[in-house]
């Protein structure tokens, strides 16, 4: 579960970024940038001995309702190394970003009042991840020995996938409508709180997918079953229940994967 973390695509943009911009790498060749010479460039430019891995690039989300924003102190972090002000890093940096091609998963990018650098993720960016999520390869299998968890632990986490099974057979989705970031913009984000939490619940897992314990990833899952349990009971007869259909195949893969792949448990349609 690399491949659709937010998290993880913003901190390889960075490390990518801050390869080519690094002091120590102005005279390596660019056509040689896109190279294993990647990590070690960026590995110098933080001052590290071992291999650098994407999580050690400084980067969180931060709290907000209606948009998915991420920022990072990396140019802090790297103010004494390259013997510069942490703004003047922070400029080149979100100027190099802003010059990424193909289209960045961000609507926008901006140097803030300490140096730090925000990203609010797009429309698109969130469509994205969310058809990435949707084409996890699911194992049905559990992948590794039980984690001793209450049954009443269990049965939420079960009852949770149910719930997506039964709302699913209830209200159909139209498939056409997922297939463009057009469509996403019309039906995803629309301004209905408890689905913005239902998504920012999602996003928690993903992010920390590789570093959370097994204690930590349970009480993600479970704070994301009672946001989906919320927000089916709010939307039952309201035009908002189109939208909460497109985040339940999703929801659906990340509780099978989190009690197959972490938890050692196998998930059921009914039981």
């Amino acid at each position: 579960m690399t491949w659709f973390s937010l998290k993880r695509t913003l901190q390889s943009n960075l490390a990518s970024s801050i390869e080519v911009l690094n002091p120590t790498n102005q005279d390596i060749p660019r056509s040689n940038l896109h190279t294993p010479l990647r990590y070690s460039a960026v590995l110098l430019s933080i001052g590290k001995t071992t291999q650098i891995c994407h999580q050690n690039i400084p980067l969180k989300k931060i709290n907000c309702n209606k948009t998915v924003t991420y920022i990072s102190a990396i140019p802090r972090k790297l103010e004494k190394i390259w013997q510069q002000p942490a703004d003047d890093i922070a400029a080149i940096l979100l100027s190099r970003l802003q010059e990424q091609t193909p289209q960045p998963i961000w609507s926008s990018i901006r140097q803030t009042e300490h140096n730090w650098l925000e990203f609010m993720i797009s429309e698109a960016g969130i469509w994205q991840w969310q058809q990435q999520l949707c084409q996890w390869p699911v194992s049905c299998t559990p992948q590794v020995p039980p984690y001793p968890i209450a049954s009443e632990q269990l049965w939420q986490l079960q009852s949770g996938y149910e719930l997506c099974c039964r709302w699913q057979r209830c209200h159909p989705i139209d498939v056409a409508s997922t297939i463009s970031p057009q469509a996403y913009q019309a039906n995803f984000l629309m301004p209905f709180q408890p689905i913005h939490h239902l998504i920012h619940c999602l996003l928690d897992i993903c992010d920390s997918w590789h570093q959370s314990k097994r204690p930590q990833l349970l009480q993600q899952t479970q704070q994301l079953v009672m946001a989906l349990e919320k927000c089916i009971g709010l939307v039952r007869l309201s035009p908002e229940a189109q939208a909460v259909n497109y985040w339940l195949e999703p929801i659906q893969i990340v509780l099978l994967q989190t009690l197959n792949q972490k938890l050692g448990y196998s998930l059921t349609e009914q039981f």
